[in-house]
């Protein structure tokens, strides 16, 4: 289950790599929570959310929305489980079950938390006299955001592990970013999300990134604890 495992680099690496793990799962635990909170006190989008969402809106043209359309697909929730869902596949193909049931378990976990979280906060789409697409589903956290954030952040993760030049491991992880800026950038230029939605997506989908990284090195060393007593 190395997936989400990086190799040590000498002894107090793994304690290091726990102490940094739960940090940043519990700074952006605050982020959401704070995001959340302001959401729910205002009731209504804010002033960022409103004039950003009405100057995309506005600026809006059949080619542009083309393409966004085709990025938003590509952080889609849906999209991005089936993709984790073959890639299991292919990893219980190549004999490697710990990575394929670790890799499904964290996108499809992330997606029922974004579910689970919409359905508790409530929060309605933008409306707008001429939308480019609407839904009737709740607007936060972002889902696309979310997933887009734990999906293409575990592929990171994996190829910064593998990679053998430290150039590499950081265009994966630049490679990464970009894609999560365009979907979020999508998601708002489509009129779907308002930008507290997709920052809480991403803060949400670190957080359980954060989270499962944890769990998982927890288990590891209990596992590794329990075979040297034996």
């Amino acid at each position: 289950m190395q997936i989400l495992h990086s190799a040590p680099g000498g002894r107090a690496a793994p304690a290091l790599q726990a102490r940094v793990v739960w940090v940043v799962f519990g700074v952006a635990s605050c982020i959401f929570m704070a995001i959340s909170l302001a959401v729910a006190l205002n009731g209504k989008a804010s002033a960022v959310d409103a004039g950003l969402e009405t100057w995309m809106h506005v600026r809006a043209t059949p080619p542009l929305t083309g393409i966004m359309a085709a990025i938003s697909f590509l952080g889609a929730p849906t999209s991005l489980t089936i993709a984790a869902l073959v890639g299991g596949a292919v990893l219980l193909w190549l004999r490697r079950s710990g990575e394929a049931v670790v890799f499904a378990a964290v996108v499809i976990g992330g997606n029922l938390l974004n579910v689970a979280l919409k359905h508790l906060i409530q929060r309605g789409r933008p409306v707008f006299d001429d939308p480019i697409l609407s839904l009737p589903t709740y607007s936060f956290p972002s889902g696309h955001a979310m997933a887009t954030t734990v999906f293409y952040g575990l592929l990171a993760i994996h190829a910064s592990r593998i990679a053998r030049h430290r150039h590499s491991a950081y265009l994966a992880v630049g490679t990464a970013m970009a894609m999560i800026v365009l979907v979020c950038a999508s998601r708002i230029y489509l009129g779907l999300h308002y930008l507290s939605d997709v920052m809480a997506g991403v803060t949400e989908g670190v957080a359980w990134l954060a989270l499962s990284l944890g769990a998982l090195q927890y288990f590891q060393r209990a596992g590794a604890d329990v075979d040297a007593d034996r």
